[in-house]
């Protein structure tokens, strides 16, 4: 359910994101961006530790620090999309 309920956030995060973009400013975007990334990090921590536990191939992973890796790699993720897209409108 935790799962769920992260990619949830994430979906309105960047649903919200998209149909408001001229509304909002920059700052709220970044905002955005984080939680986005900060709740599909978690979520995807969360689809981690489930498989490790079904599959018992793994030990299992601390939460917490898998959640932050997980977040931080979703944020890089994020960064390079924008980036790509950026230069591509540009052109």
């Amino acid at each position: 359910m935790h799962f769920v309920t992260g990619a949830f956030i994430s979906c309105v995060c960047l649903a919200s994101a998209i149909l408001f973009t001229e509304d909002f400013p920059k700052w709220f975007k970044c905002i955005l961006a984080l939680i986005g990334a900060l709740s599909s990090g978690y979520a995807l921590a969360i689809l981690i530790r489930k498989i490790s536990e079904l599959s018992s191939l793994y030990s299992e992973p601390k939460l917490w620090s898998t959640a932050g890796i997980c977040s931080v790699a979703m944020l890089i993720v994020i960064i390079v999309v924008v980036a790509i897209l950026h230069r591509r409108a540009k052109n």
